[in-house]
């Protein structure tokens, strides 16, 4: 009886647990940011891209996905100083969804761009 209840739990935590790749290129590319390596986030976040893209059927949730893997993108790149490639990406994150805080960071981008 014991095993079995142990075997319905770990079951429920595995199959909740369950990430899309996406997902997982995405923590990986903000573990890489946080850790300062920002040409490996960009990697992940290009590589989250991808498998977003390359779906077929899109969610809402998808589209918000991809608009935080383009957001996400558009701060490591301006991290890096390459501000035209960040306006892009922001750009991008803010077509999908069009929110504040993506509407906030283009205008961030712009300043960036013009004490350059």
């Amino acid at each position: 009886m014991i095993m079995r209840i142990t075997l319905y739990l770990f079951l429920i935590f595995f199959i909740s647990s369950c990430k899309s790749d996406a997902e997982l290129s995405i923590e990986r590319g903000i573990y890489y940011y946080e850790w300062q390596k920002y040409n490996e986030a960009i990697l992940e976040f290009n590589h989250a891209k991808y498998f977003q893209l390359a779906k077929k059927k899109k969610s809402y949730e998808d589209i918000q996905l991809l608009a935080q893997t383009h957001y996400n993108l558009a701060i490591t790149y301006a991290k890096l100083g390459l501000f035209n490639q960040a306006s892009q990406e922001a750009k991008h994150a803010y077509n999908l969804i069009p929110n504040q805080e993506y509407r906030e960071l283009i205008q961030l981008i712009n300043k960036g761009t013009e004490s350059k």
